[in-house]
């Protein structure tokens, strides 16, 4: 039985950045009846170390941590079976997260460690089905590559220098500590936002390789409720930006409502790649939370759709503080996880796995 203090703060701190990021949304009678998405929660990239990862994060993007403890790093969570559960991780599984934070807004992106548990390395290659990539958006993309370079940070972009976009935008590709693809990007004109005007970040979005664009929107639009917009096919820009320089791109955004959170989505065709295959605790996995409502349905209609559910036996568990939710692969490989409220259902203190399930 874990004690309440320090795992229902990590509990809750972790269900505040879901609920932080984009707010509650109204309940609709009839979307509960078939289970949908009313909004998105926090990107979770999985390192080999949080510390370091979240200090890459503050000194090259000028992103806020949470405080270092006198120990001098910060600590694992205590033993969250229910957790593992979800990851069908095994009772021996030790992890921490925490999440680097745009100074003053909601954006954020959450880093994740998993130990104790088999694992590997995967290398991220844009064209690779299953990769995914924050996309910053910033005032000023010079002063942004400026950090990355005084980082010694590696460019994917061709020519390691910021491209045009037909939109006149400019972006360039870069990669974090960890080899994740980050996208800086600066629109020919910024969006609203409410970001203090010290920041250089000022939105986040997100960028997704495919394996199938037209199987990836059907899932999205059909079985999550996603709206489609922009596509496009053929984009000769993306290739200098992704530094795949024979490849043909199409590109597609997907928006669910209730949340703020663009996506897009990319299919390299013409060149070789290899879609991911990894486990949840492996370096270079990546994760969208995911709110709903009725998500027992939901997971249901994503399992007959063809999508696997990890979690154990297959079904939304019970997490706490009284939430309930599943971890699922998309047809790319990339995590999904929808969660919902539930009533009493995993209240803290008791918090063990029924001996039954691993």
């Amino acid at each position: 039985m874990a004690p309440f203090g320090k795992a229902a703060r990590s509990a809750a701190a972790a269900v505040c950045v879901l609920l932080m990021l984009h707010g509650p949304a109204p309940v609709k009678l009839a979307a509960q009846a078939r289970g949908t998405v009313v909004g998105t929660g926090a990107f979770t990239s999985f390192v080999e170390n949080m510390d370091r990862t979240l200090a890459f994060y503050h000194d090259v993007f000028e992103m806020e941590l949470p405080p270092m403890p006198a120990a001098g790093e910060r600590p694992y969570n205590p033993s969250n079976p229910r957790l593992y559960a979800m990851f069908h991780l095994d009772l021996a599984t030790k992890e921490r997260h925490q999440s680097a934070r745009v100074p003053g807004t909601r954006l954020a992106v959450e880093v994740m460690e998993v130990q104790n548990v088999e694992h590997k390395t995967i290398a991220l290659r844009m064209q690779d089905p299953g990769v995914a990539a924050p996309v910053f958006v910033v005032r000023d993309i010079d002063a942004a590559l400026a950090r990355v370079r005084q980082a010694n940070a590696s460019i994917i972009t061709t020519g390691g220098s910021p491209v045009l976009l037909a939109d006149r935008a400019r972006a360039i590709l870069v990669r974090d500590l960890d080899g994740r693809p980050v996208e800086l990007l600066q629109p020919a004109s910024l969006p609203e936002n409410a970001a203090p005007a010290t920041n250089n970040i000022v939105d986040m979005k997100l960028s997704i390789t495919v394996n199938d664009m037209d199987r990836t929107l059907h899932i999205y639009r059909d079985v999550l409720g996603f709206t489609v917009s922009d596509e496009m096919a053929n984009d000769t820009t993306m290739r200098a930006l992704t530094g795949v320089p024979k490849a043909n791109v199409r590109r597609a955004r997907v928006q669910v409502a209730g949340s703020a959170l663009a996506i897009e989505f990319l299919e390299f065709r013409g060149v070789a790649k290899t879609p991911l295959q990894m486990n949840i605790q492996d370096r270079g996995a990546a994760r969208l939370q995911l709110r709903a409502e009725n998500v027992d349905a939901l997971v249901d209609a994503m399992k007959a759709a063809g999508m696997t559910v990890v979690s154990d036996g297959g079904v939304a568990v019970p997490i706490p503080p009284n939430l309930k939710g599943a971890l699922v692969a998309d047809p790319n490989n990339f995590f999904l996880t929808p969660y919902a409220p539930c009533d009493g259902c995993a209240t803290f203190g008791r918090a063990n796995r029924p001996a039954t399930e691993r």
